[in-house]
């Protein structure tokens, strides 16, 4: 019987993760990648190579299976390291690094965030390339869920994020 359930088992559970996402499909923005939404939002995760936080987001939370369910069918997933010393092109603009201190930002970074940067910094736009919103700072699973789900499905025109956190 023992025999039965494992064999059962090394059968079921390969197949399931077939039909599952294991990774987010994330595009590295780089100088010559060019984006197409094609209709979709978009959500860039902007961080640093330096930035631990943006490690342990990349660990914690960009591996749970339905934050990578929701970014795969919701948006268009982008990378971008705002320190990236390439021009970089963007919804039809150029991008140069700008050199400051010992490091220094691609203005790219720079303009996502209105100037307000910190890493890690997820930005989410339209299908239009306009800014919905800037989600500053490492969340966890269940919390960063909730906000793909309000930008995601659009709850965001109909209602304010206190009135969908009553609601959901």
């Amino acid at each position: 019987m023992r025999l039965y359930f494992l064999l059962f088992s090394l059968i079921i559970i390969p197949e399931k993760k077939i039909f599952s996402q294991s990774q987010v499909n994330w595009i590295e923005l780089k100088n010559n990648v060019e984006i197409t939404n094609n209709g979709k939002k978009i959500i860039l995760d902007l961080y640093t190579d330096w930035c631990g936080w943006c490690k342990v987001m990349d660990r914690n939370t960009f591996t749970n299976e339905e934050v990578i369910n929701i970014i795969n069918n919701k948006f268009i997933p982008i990378k971008f390291d705002a320190e990236y010393q390439e021009e970089v092109f963007f919804n039809n603009n150029n991008f140069k690094f700008v050199k400051s201190g010992r490091r220094g930002i691609n203005e790219l970074a720079y303009y996502l965030t209105n100037g307000n940067l910190s890493y890690p910094m997820t930005v989410f736009l339209d299908e239009n390339y306009n800014l919905i919103t800037l989600l500053p700072g490492y969340h966890k699973p269940d919390f960063y869920k909730k906000v793909l789900s309000y930008i995601g499905n659009d709850f965001w025109k109909n209602m304010t994020w206190e009135e969908y956190l009553k609601n959901n």
